[in-house]
């Protein structure tokens, strides 16, 4: 931001639109503080249109929630359903060693991070709702420099911030939900080979119950099915708010840079 500040005000500087030192007379800005006003609200209303545009995408979030949520009751009914199953998640050799063994441990720990992110959201959307309120009620025509900044400053500090946190949220959940997945193609391919490391594990540990029913493998690849799409669709809404919180720091940047130097000059 601050960088971006300082190379913003050089170029006003090199093209003469801001004051610089001069012998006096000094020399009339060859901006207004009304042009530079209607920059800022320019800059500040592609923020809004862009929050506007992805508002259906925002609240398909909650139903995004709710789908996860019920893909992670589904998991935990698919080891608790099969002593078979969850005999063999105990001593299988899972990626990401400690986390994913323990299956309640992962189960909690993703039921977590989707109320982490239930909250993360409804931060995001109160604070867009009121960025789009108060820009609502500016005038392009009149705005001032203090009416700019203000809201600039709390696109900034709050509403960009919010932002932030819902993806630092859904990276969270992202990054359970691959140890999930991980978990479930592991279950898989042993069920897949019961021949092989199933039976050294009967060896080893006593694991005598008998070998999976077809419902048992059928529930395991439909819940790896389902865990592998709700990634997917994870990671585009990951992208999607990358994608707009970079647009949304280059406008908001701009529009405070504008509004400073027009304070300066309302004075």
């Amino acid at each position: 931001m601050k960088r971006l500040i300082v190379s913003v005000t050089l170029v006003l500087m090199m093209g003469g639109c801001a004051q610089q030192p001069t012998t006096p007379p000094p020399a009339k800005a060859c901006m207004s503080a009304t042009q530079l006003n209607a920059y800022g609200y320019d800059h500040l209303e592609k923020v809004a249109k862009l929050l506007r545009e992805d508002k259906k995408n925002i609240e398909s979030f909650e139903l995004f929630i709710n789908a996860m949520k019920g893909t992670v009751d589904n998991y935990a009914d698919m080891i608790k359903s099969s002593l078979y199953i969850s005999n063999v998640v105990r001593f299988l050799p899972i990626p990401y060693a400690g986390e994913v063994s323990n299956t309640t441990k992962l189960i909690s720990k993703t039921v977590l991070n989707l109320g982490g992110a239930a909250s993360a959201l409804n931060r995001y959307k109160n604070s867009s709702d009121t960025f789009l309120t108060n820009f609502d009620k500016l005038n392009r025509s009149n705005v001032s420099g203090a009416e700019i900044s203000k809201l600039a400053v709390f696109a900034d500090t709050k509403l960009l911030t919010d932002a932030k946190a819902l993806e630092n949220s859904l990276n969270d959940i992202s990054e359970s939900t691959s140890m999930m997945a991980a978990t479930t193609q592991t279950i898989a391919d042993a069920l897949d080979t019961t021949g092989n490391y199933v039976n050294q594990a009967k060896n080893f540990v006593g694991l005598s119950q008998p070998q999976p029913s077809g419902e048992e493998k059928s529930k395991v690849i439909q819940n790896r099915n389902s865990i592998n799409a709700r990634m997917g669709q994870l990671n585009q809404k990951i992208a999607s708010l990358e994608k707009s919180g970079e647009s949304h720091r280059y406008n908001i940047a701009k529009a405070r840079v504008y509004s400073e130097l027009a304070v300066g000059l309302e004075k």
